[in-house]
């Protein structure tokens, strides 16, 4: 018998199991009918005895990361070094303008500005660049800001403000980590020591930095000792230039080169870069029913392949699971179809073209290129 066997054992004795259980005892020459002293008596026992019941499967379950949950999870997480992912702080770079549109230079540190609508999201801004935009942090945690782009009000009294702006998300923010997700890599079977600048001491030395999403480690990638990151944001995106310097900083500060006062170890010399982005254009004939739209039709496969590509850039840096080592990517038409197809009014598709070609999207990963998809535009004929 397994611990989810055991539980559900547990979960099936409940409140008549255990009367039933504690009846049977009684000899047949003593009165134990529904209402009777001795029934009566049994009967609240018997309700204590099924909620214990119940919290025996409840701690079978909590005890094993397979079936642990919330913070039991998280006490097994400490027992193997590692701890929940905290959610993290959206990061924006914004401009300030005067009444004569110009940039504003009163704008400081620790300024409250937020965003306009029902719900506004609240920032802080945290730094001042050169050329007077400012780096504002949301007030929250988790990836409810890494959506917004726009105007800002502020909070804190500046009578010359006469606009603010997000101009873009320069470092998105994830959410807390699931439960499932932290399960996984509690999990994983993968039997790889981080030490010594390996690659999967690397991937724990990225793992640490929770405005990194995901990252391919290339080692040796320009002769020995040299190691190339290839970083995404939390939204899987290619990391912004302030997100590779923030990781360069961390791992091997550009000015200390090969010291070893960064996280590499001494002698590394480390390349932060961001992705290069993939553009892949779907072109379909289709036919739709009778009663479908085609304009609600596009809009739904536009949709779904959206999505689609962006499970893709999850699994960017997933290993080539053929040879074990490197990183592997392909777009499949067949796959784009079975997505198409799935869309609500339409009656049949042709196998698409990616690119204008009739062939799979194989994704470049080398020493020089790695490459990440993105849907481009979506063209379909009927």
């Amino acid at each position: 018998m397994n611990p989810e066997q055991l539980a559900e054992e547990y979960e099936q004795r409940g409140y008549e199991f255990w009367l039933d259980e504690m009846l049977t005892k009684v000899p047949e020459n003593i009165d134990k009918r529904e209402g009777s002293v001795i029934y009566d008596g049994l009967a609240p026992a018997a309700m204590l005895m099924a909620l214990q019941s119940q919290n025996m499967a409840t701690i079978i379950r909590e005890t094993y990361i397979k079936t642990a949950s919330g913070e039991f999870l998280d006490y097994r997480a400490v027992e193997h070094g590692t701890q929940r992912y905290a959610a993290t702080n959206t990061v924006v770079k914004a401009k300030f303008e005067d009444y004569e549109h110009k940039p504003l230079n009163n704008v400081v540190v620790g300024d409250r500005f937020a965003s306009i609508g029902e719900t506004p999201i609240f920032y802080t801004v945290t730094k001042i660049n050169d050329d007077l935009t400012g780096e504002l942090t949301a007030e929250v945690p988790g990836s409810g800001a890494n959506g917004y782009i726009g105007q800002i009000l502020p909070v804190t009294p500046n009578d010359r403000v006469n606009w603010a702006e997000i101009l873009e998300v320069t470092i998105p923010a994830r959410d807390e980590e699931t439960d499932e997700h932290l399960r996984k890599r509690l999990l994983n079977t993968n039997s790889w020591v981080a030490y010594g600048g390996n690659v999967a001491d690397y991937l724990d030395m990225i793992s640490k930095i929770s405005d990194v999403g995901a990252a391919q480690v290339y080692p040796t990638w320009a002769g020995p000792g040299t190691v190339k990151l290839v970083i995404v944001g939390n939204d899987y995106r290619p990391a912004s230039a302030e997100l590779v310097h923030k990781v360069k900083e961390q791992i091997d500060p550009e000015d200390k080169t090969t010291e070893g006062l960064g996280l590499a170890p001494i002698d590394h010399r480390v390349t932060v870069v961001a992705p290069e982005m993939l553009t892949v254009s779907v072109k379909s004939n289709i036919t739709l029913l009778s009663e479908s739209s085609k304009a609600t039709v596009e809009s739904g496969v536009k949709q779904v392949l959206d999505d689609y590509f962006k499970e893709l850039r999850q699994k960017w840096n997933k290993i080539n699971q053929a040879t074990g080592r490197g990183y592997s990517l392909v777009v499949y038409r067949s796959q784009i179809l079975s997505k198409i197809m799935t869309v609500e009014g339409i009656a049949d598709a042709s196998l698409p073209l990616l690119n204008d070609k009739d062939s799979d999207v194989i994704l470049t990963f080398n020493n020089n290129v790695s490459q990440i998809p993105f849907l481009g535009e979506v063209v379909l004929n009927g």
